[in-house]
């Protein structure tokens, strides 16, 4: 132990060896104090441990162990063992955190040299390597909220830039569109300005940094140092010939600075501008988007408004939309035709698919002028179809323009029927004009044959039979005139109900004499209808005409007035007779259809075509052994309201 103590002190003593040792020692980065074996004298000292406690090598020479370390410090108990924040005092007689290693020389230990690290330096030390582990995680995070969310004060871009460059505030001074300065965005100190002039960017055209000690010659510097900032860093945002913003970072610790944090706050720049860009984008993308659904919209509008039914199909026939009225008429739910193979939906007896390839192969527009097809329940109706080709390329290769000819065939058809009746009821009348004299020549030659003869001849009977048949054709020629003329109405204020009780006097001897009692209710009756007197009495008369005749046995004849509500009044005759069958019902307003032996068939249809022309209308309900009740409907007069 002996020769180990002198060996180490002959190493430390001043030749040659000891001046080896020191320059040795001052290259180290890390602090170096070497102890004698007792850990109590200080044999030696290297430059960064006089850096760190303030000490010269004097003043260390002059102080023992005890003067440095806490009490109780035994470094030889634990050689090799570090000792991490050690409170050493300072030469300023503060405390000073070290991360102590401690070496033994020699065996036994003759001298202790210890290592000593700035505690504090190392946790920044682990803290930069930290930060440089979750550096790329944070500028992945950035990138991907970039992408998704607006870079307002509020989003979370912000923190995660701060925690990339170790900085204590991050901030951005953006291009405004409705200001000629660049605004604030970020959490920047109060003390910062909320907006920049143009022309304080110039100076700052560039990566620049600002740190304590320098000349603050721009507002951000000022700013910066009133706030206790250690270093201030800005990066432009955009191209050399269209800067569009500044990023700006601070510091209160220069040392927190990254080693790469010009680089990292380009990319930092080049990220913001890169979701200015987006956003910009995303503002043009939603206007379009807004601009095509309101086109959309007037087009499905325009479509729905269309009568004749629309159908487009792409290159592989198939439905890609329909409108309303091609669901209707094909009769189809809206929206089931889509996606679905024409030739499933168009059915018919024409070959349509013929059509629709030739339109599309040729690139003309094809028309088929009438054509038969089915719609989904299978009830054929004629219609019409002409093929639009549209440009290749498009999604849209056919547009179908489909129209349903039923009402046009309909109307067709009623209009030839009014001719031919127009027609019939002209011959009619030429016919009955010209019969009417003859028949009535054969009656009166009659009725003088019958005088001749007496009523006593045989044949007399047959004479009265045929003079009844004459003037029944003479009824039936009368009624088939007035169905054939034009109408000449001339209409009044009338009261229904004076007109009924009118004609309910007339009719009572003989209703006395069929044993028909009569029931009237007038909810109503000072109401006043307009109507032409004449005809609507030849209608109503008819209508009791006809109970009377259904009630054989007798029965009672009820005439019920009421308002419906809707700015009209109503008349029902019921009678108490057997009924009408059902079967029979639907053809009772038909002209020449009639249920009675001497009857002409037309008395009803007369009665409907006068209600028709006063714009009113005839019903009937009919209940089996029950009776019978016509109800009919008039507008009321101006200024009446019905009540």
């Amino acid at each position: 132990m002996g020769v180990a103590v002198t060996s180490l002190t002959r190493f430390l003593r001043p030749y040659p060896h000891r001046e080896l040792f020191g320059a040795l020692a001052d290259s180290v980065e890390d602090g170096v104090l070497v102890l004698d074996g007792m850990g109590s004298s200080i044999l030696a000292v290297n430059h960064a441990f006089l850096l760190l406690t303030g000490y010269t090598r004097k003043e260390l020479e002059r102080l023992t162990a005890e003067a440095l370390f806490p009490p109780d410090t035994r470094f030889a108990d634990s050689p090799g063992v570090p000792v991490p924040k050690l409170a050493v005092r300072t030469h300023a007689g503060d405390s000073l955190r070290l991360d102590v290693w401690p070496y033994p020389i020699g065996n036994p230990a003759a001298a202790i040299l210890l290592k000593v690290r700035s505690s504090a330096e190392r946790e920044r030390t682990l803290r930069q390597a930290r930060l440089e582990e979750d550096r790329l995680a944070h500028l992945i995070e950035i990138s991907t909220q970039i992408a998704e969310s607006p870079m307002d004060p509020k989003s979370t871009v912000f923190g995660l830039a701060k925690q990339v460059l170790s900085a204590e505030f991050v901030g951005v001074y953006r291009a405004s569109p409705h200001s000629p300065d660049y605004l604030l965005d970020g959490a920047l100190p109060r003390d910062f300005p909320q907006s920049l002039p143009p022309v304080s960017l110039d100076p700052l055209d560039r990566p620049s940094l600002w740190s304590i000690g320098t000349r603050p010659d721009h507002p951000l510097h000022k700013a910066a140092r009133a706030v206790g900032l250690k270093a201030l860093r800005s990066t432009p945002i955009g191209s050399p010939n269209a800067w569009i913003g500044l990023f700006v970072a601070g510091w209160q610790d220069a040392a927190d600075l990254p080693k790469d944090v010009i680089g990292l706050m380009e990319v930092l720049a080049n990220l913001y501008h890169a979701k200015i860009l987006m956003g910009m984008h995303r503002e043009v993308l939603a206007d379009l988007e807004g601009q095509l659904d309101r086109v959309r919209r007037e087009l499905s509008s325009s479509l729905q408004a269309v009568q004749e039914g629309l159908i487009s199909v792409d290159t592989n026939l198939r439905v890609l939309r329909a409108n309303s009225a091609a669901c209707q008429i094909l009769g189809y739910p809206e929206g089931q035709l889509k996606g679905q193979a024409i030739q499933d939906v168009l059915v018919g007896s024409a070959d349509v698919m013929t059509t629709l390839l030739d339109s599309l192969g040729h690139q003309l527009t094809a028309e088929r002028a009438q054509l038969m097809l089915h719609r989904r329940d299978g009830r054929p109706f004629p219609a019409s179809l002409r093929v639009v080709p549209q440009e290749e390329g498009l999604a849209t290769r056919l547009i179908l323009v489909l129209n349903d000819l039923s009402e046009r065939k309909a109307i067709e058809d009623q209009t030839e029927t009014l001719a031919q009746r127009a027609l019939l009821g002209e011959v009619a009348a030429i016919f009955a004009h010209e019969v009417r004299n003859p028949i009535n020549n054969i009656s009166t030659g009659l009725q003088l044959v019958a005088s001749r003869i007496g009523q006593d001849h045989p044949q007399h009977g047959a004479l009265d039979t045929i003079r009844g048949e004459c003037k029944r054709l003479d009824q039936l020629l009368d009624d088939v005139l007035f169905f054939a003329r034009p109408l000449e109405l001339k209409f009044t204020p009338l009261s229904l109900a004076e007109l009924v009780d009118r004609i309910l006097a007339r009719w009572e001897p003989r209703l006395q004499l069929a044993k028909v009692g009569t029931h009237t209710n007038y909810a109503n009756g000072g109401t006043r209808v307009l109507a032409d007197e004449r005809t609507i009495e030849q209608v109503i008369v008819n209508l009791i005409n006809n109970s009377v005749q259904a009630m054989t046995e007798g029965g009672t004849l009820s005439v019920h007035i009421t308002a419906d509500g809707a700015g009209s009044q109503l008349l029902k005759i019921a009678d108490t007779g057997p009924g009408i069958r059902p079967e029979q019902l639907d053809r009772i307003f038909d002209p020449f259809f009639t249920t009675k032996k001497s009857g002409t068939g037309l008395g009803l249809a007369i009665s409907r075509r006068i209600m028709t022309a006063h714009q009113g209308s005839i019903a009937v309900e009919s209940f089996q052994d029950a009776g019978t009740v016509f109800t009919l409907q008039f507008p009321l007069a101006p200024g009446d309201k019905g009540e």
